[in-house]
């Protein structure tokens, strides 16, 4: 008799859920064995720096916690009967599973007509914790129960116990989870597991069930309660004498207060663990006892955090409006380093304090970079011989019309100052003579450049671009601009060098990621024109630092709501950026917030002085600074200038009572200067004006979407 094809199909499906079930079931006991009976949880992961080729931390378990597993053997009997007693009193006489225990919990179950009571015990908490999700279900209950009798029979009832007294969750402690004996002794006892009394281990058994509720300071009545009856238990098993018993209950019910020693570095290390999970996996990870090679110089992220952590605090002191915003939000600092020579990042800071908010704003975040994205606008016009340092750009009033739309771009300082050399327009990061630039050059090919240098970005078309409207990540810009001091090679950042298993297996290596992003000779001169801004410009603050020989660019977003400084020498990239993650403004310019930062950080870790050489391709002229004409005797100057080959001027400067009524007629400008900090109605005629934009910008792209729709 042949089936219906219903049944066989039935039938089938059947069986092919249970072979997948099977095959769940066996790679969750092949974990078991690898990570347990194999004793890999005991196992620390090793990290060493490739700086100083030195350990810098070593930590445990799947948290990654600094605090080495505690021998069960090390820990006096009671205390360990304490934790037996109040959680699976029958531990050392079942397989895993205890089916009086089951029953109490069936009977409370069909009550409740629900999963009420878990009656799980010691074997089958290690298991759920660590395998398997916290649903009450009894598909879970059971694949519990089958993995913690398979854990029952592969292991001794010692290791098992110790396993459960070193993962137990005994509450939370600044954000982060009190995990195991060790660190709940030292947090409520300010004692290590060997040395607690017999009360106190009873006390932390007690408060198991509700570590973060049950506590003598909030519960002080319900916590003796459970202690008691736990000290009962455990004279009723006679595994404490009568003397022991009245001891203990006639002790006080109170903590005292330590603390847990925690990992170093928690941002750079949280990136790190990222990258090793993206490298090779989770499973690695839990597995542990790895040796991990890591790019972070630790002198250099000390300095780090602790330049980011007082930063708010210093500008608070000076600013009452940054003080009064600090209130509502903490001022954030975030700080990124990164070797341009191998793309080894040495400092990751991505807040002010991690504690507060382990938000990693180096990666995570994307803000509007400002005036440092301008680098870009100017290298594509010098690349493509379209102006020269010496080139003279007008800074007057500009509309541009886009879509029917009108925009005027605004300095800083709201000042104009008539004809301006390239150089000074970069170095004193004037806005209008940048976007005349531009529109020279060409949207589309400053885009092109932001892309090739890394940029991931979808960047409207639109004459903003070179004033860094569009949002992009601290990460990217550092990237950018390793392509500086390696005069135009970029190179891809990265925490990760190497990873090694127990067997000192290699499990991965790092191969640096280098790529030609533009050419030799007009990267040499951008970089002239970045020195520049520390010397004469934007961030001449840094000299004071003494800093002088450092290279880089200021950001301030059009709403003086971010501040930047991206700066490097020749083995280190840092970027600084500070702002409050919602918005509110900050009222100072970059030289103000950031410089101050990138200084104070800079100067305290050890960095080279030194110059890249000129590449061929460069030609060195002695010019006029007022006219941007060639140098001759009578003339102002002279200032010793680098243009690409061919690009160099032919005039020489006028001179003499001619040269001065020309100058006076058609070179006069205004002097330059960035506004440390804005008035409260600057910065409401700002804001106006900054809203107003934006909302220009998005009816023209919103015109220009349905047109081409």
């Amino acid at each position: 008799m042949r089936l219906p094809r219903w049944t066989i199909a039935v039938a089938f499906l059947i069986w092919f859920a249970g072979l997948l079930f099977a095959i769940w079931l066996y790679l969750l006991d092949r974990r078991l064995t690898r990570e347990l009976v194999q004793h890999r949880w005991r196992e620390p992961t090793v990290f060493v720096s490739s700086v100083t080729g030195r350990e810098f931390t070593r930590v445990y378990g799947l948290d990654w916690r600094t605090t080495p597993p505690v021998s069960l053997h090390a820990i006096p009997r009671p205390v360990a009967d304490a934790f037996v007693s109040a959680e699976d009193v029958r531990f050392r006489h079942h397989p895993g599973v205890d089916p009086i225990g089951m029953l109490r919990a069936a009977f409370a179950d069909l009550r409740a007509r629900g999963i009420a009571q878990g009656g799980s015990t010691i074997d089958q908490q290690i298991i759920k914790t660590r395998y398997l999700s916290q649903e009450r279900t009894w598909r879970r209950k059971l694949v519990e129960m089958l993995l913690a009798v398979a854990l029952d029979l592969r292991m001794s009832k010692d290791e098992i116990l110790e396993i459960y007294l070193n993962e137990v969750y005994l509450g939370h402690s600044g954000g982060r989870p009190v995990l195991g004996i060790e660190e709940a002794a030292q947090l409520y006892f300010d004692k290590s597991a060997p040395q607690l009394r017999l009360d106190e281990a009873a006390l932390l058994a007690s408060i198991i069930r509700a570590p973060n509720r049950d506590t003598p300071e909030k519960r002080p009545d319900l916590v003796r309660a459970r202690r008691d009856a736990i000290l009962k238990v455990m004279q009723d098993h006679r595994w404490i004498s009568d003397a022991q018993f009245d001891d203990a209950v006639r002790r006080p019910v109170e903590f005292h207060r330590g603390a847990i020693p925690q990992p170093p570095y928690p941002f750079y290390m949280r990136a790190l663990r990222a990258e090793i999970v993206d490298r090779i996996g989770v499973r690695a990870v839990i597995e542990g006892g790895l040796s991990i090679v890591s790019e972070i110089d630790p002198a250099a992220q000390r300095a780090a955090e602790r330049i980011a952590n007082r930063a708010p605090a210093q500008l608070a002191s000076r600013f009452d409006w940054i003080a009064a915003a600090a209130r509502q939000e903490p001022l954030e600092v975030a700080i990124l380093s990164v070797d341009p020579r191998n793309g080894g990042v040495r400092a990751l800071v991505g807040g002010s304090d991690y504690d507060v908010s382990p938000f990693d704003r180096t990666s995570n975040m994307k803000r509007q970079p400002g005036s440092a994205f301008k680098t870009f606008a100017y290298l594509t016009s010098i690349a493509r011989k379209r102006a020269t340092p010496a080139t003279l750009l007008l800074d007057e009033p500009l509309t541009l019309t886009v879509a029917n739309e009108s925009w005027s771009p605004h300095n800083y300082d709201e000042q104009y100052r008539g004809r301006v050399s390239l150089r000074e327009a970069f170095e004193h990061s004037l806005n209008v003579p940048t976007v005349r630039l531009t529109e020279d050059v060409g949207v589309r090919r400053v885009i092109t450049t932001a892309h090739r240098f890394g940029f991931e970005e979808h960047f409207n078309d639109v004459p903003a671009i070179p004033l860094g409207v569009t949002e992009v990540t601290m990460r990217e810009l550092t990237a950018a601009y390793t392509a500086f001091p390696n005069l135009g090679v970029r190179v891809e950042p990265y925490l990760l060098s190497e990873v090694r298993d127990r067997e000192r297996k290699l499990l991965f290596t790092r191969k640096i990621e280098r790529s030609r992003v533009a050419d030799e000779a007009p990267t040499y001169v951008m970089h002239t024109l970045l020195r520049g801004v520390v010397q004469r410009g934007t961030a001449a603050r840094l000299k004071r630092y003494g800093l002088a020989y450092a290279a880089g660019k200021t950001g301030t977003t059009n709403d003086y709501r971010d501040a930047w400084f991206v700066g490097y020498t020749p083995d280190m990239v840092t970027t600084v950026w500070t702002g409050f993650d919602h918005g509110a403004p900050l009222r100072l310019s970059s030289a103000e917030a950031a410089i101050p930062i990138w200084g104070g950080y800079m100067s305290a870790i050890p960095h080279e002085h030194r110059e890249p050489a000129p590449p061929k391709g460069v030609t060195f002229r002695d010019i006029d600074p007022e006219t941007g004409m060639l140098w001759r005797g009578g003339c102002p100057g002279p200032v010793h200038e680098v243009f690409l080959d061919g690009t160099a001027p032919t005039h020489q400067c006028p001179r003499g009572i001619i040269g001065g009524i020309v100058r006076r007629v058609f070179f006069s400008r205004d002097t330059f200067g960035d506004p440390p900090a804005i008035t409260v109605d600057q910065f409401r005629k700002w804001a106006s004006e900054a809203d107003r934009d934006r909302r220009e910008v998005k009816g023209v792209l919103g015109r220009l979407r349905r047109f081409f729709d």
